[in-house]
């Protein structure tokens, strides 16, 4: 799977809201799916990504 398939899922769709339910959404134009989910409806929205930290780099203090 490249990259850019693996982005267009339920879970970062403009159409999708969150339920209480683990790993269930409203879709707008689906009703209640699956967060792994896909359709051709999909609009990516980047504020529904959930940013991984970063570690933080080791200091070179002997």
């Amino acid at each position: 799977m490249s990259k850019e398939s693996e982005e267009c899922v339920c879970a970062y769709c403009e159409n999708s809201i969150e339920t209480l339910c683990d790993g269930d959404l409203i879709c707008r134009k689906h009703g209640l799916v699956a967060a792994g989910g896909k359709c051709r409806k999909f609009i990516y929205d980047p504020r529904k990504r959930k940013v991984r930290q970063r570690r933080p780099m080791p200091s070179d203090e002997n």
